[in-house]
């Protein structure tokens, strides 16, 4: 048996874990959902015994398991037949009224996005609060996480999960952090006194080749998300010519294999390669150095196109 067989069957063995773990929360929220069904309590109290039952549990792993959307989902809807259990309410009731904050007219009861946005907090600032090995660890994964995705700060990486679904930007811990706060459009202050890549301010004049490229990519998953595609779909509907269309839908994948190359031979970010500024007023195209500025009689729009050096590893056509 060679060492790659054995990594198999230890990645086997730990879905099959994960699996069965899942369950097993599954298993506890629909026998406490059960056991309030008829109960003789008030609507507060069998809700806080509900709680005390089925959320813990599902507390308790939410950090260590990838959730997909469909389950947490699901998992939400068991939580919501809970709580109409709770007030003795059919299953045919509106279910806004336990999901809706009390703004708006909710109750704003106990859901899963809720509790496993609040765990991977409490993950990540248990592990980094303190200056040891765990520490090391976690931004060891953090620094993997913003290479993978291309950005330069957690915050970054938070705005880049505007482009994504719950499914395809959950692919290691920070991910999941970051697309859960996204969801629910909560800001954390406390991170960047831990790491400077916690930062909740941009770095000055640094550009990321996510942010540099997320304009045009987030058009074409809007154009995605409505089943447009780059042959059925006119490119002056959106306003773009046709070479933009056809690079917005073969840049990204260039992107991602040439970017690499370029961190490599030393270009960190988009800034620090070379433009062409394109005047509009005199109709000329100036080099402009890595820094820009905005002239007394600019209208405050700079367009500017990059320049790709010759790095090895990057071929023409990338």
């Amino acid at each position: 048996m060679t060492r790659a067989d054995i990594w198999d069957i230890g990645a086997r063995e730990t879905v099959m874990c994960l699996r069965a773990t899942k369950e097993v929360v599954r298993q506890k929220i629909i026998a406490a959902r059960d056991l309030i069904k008829c109960h003789p309590l008030t609507p507060e109290l069998a809700m806080e015994l509900f709680t005390s039952k089925s959320i813990r549990v599902f507390r308790f792993s939410a950090t260590l398991i990838e959730w997909s959307e469909r389950e947490l989902n699901h998992v939400k809807k068991l939580c919501v037949q809970a709580y109409k259990n709770a007030w003795h309410l059919p299953r045919s009731t509106a279910s806004a009224l336990f999901i809706f904050p009390k703004t708006h007219a909710g109750k704003k009861s106990t859901l899963p996005m809720a509790v496993l946005t609040q765990e991977l907090l409490l993950h990540a600032e248990r592990f980094i609060r303190h200056e040891d090995v765990c520490k090391q660890f976690m931004l060891a994964g953090l620094n993997r996480t913003l290479d993978g995705w291309l950005c330069d700060s957690f915050v970054e990486l938070n705005e880049e999960m505007e482009l994504w679904k719950w499914d395809d930007a959950t692919r290691d811990f920070w991910s999941r952090l970051a697309k859960a706060l996204q969801q629910s459009n909560i800001s954390v202050t406390w991170a960047e006194q831990l790491d400077s890549r916690l930062a909740s301010v941009h770095t000055a004049g640094k550009l990321s080749w996510a942010a540099a490229t997320r304009s045009i990519r987030g058009c074409k998953m809007r154009i995605k998300r409505i089943r447009g595609s780059c042959l059925d779909t006119d490119s002056e509907v959106w306003g773009l010519d046709q070479t933009t269309w056809e690079l917005m839908w073969e840049g990204e994948a260039a992107m991602q294999k040439s970017i690499p190359a370029l961190k490599q031979a030393g270009y960190e970010s988009i800034s620090d390669l070379p433009r062409i500024q394109h005047s509009h007023r005199e109709k000329a195209l100036v080099v402009k150095p890595p820094a820009m500025w905005i002239c007394a009689t600019s209208n405050g729009e700079q367009r500017v196109q990059v320049l790709i050096l010759v790095v090895q590893g990057l071929s023409q056509k990338q």
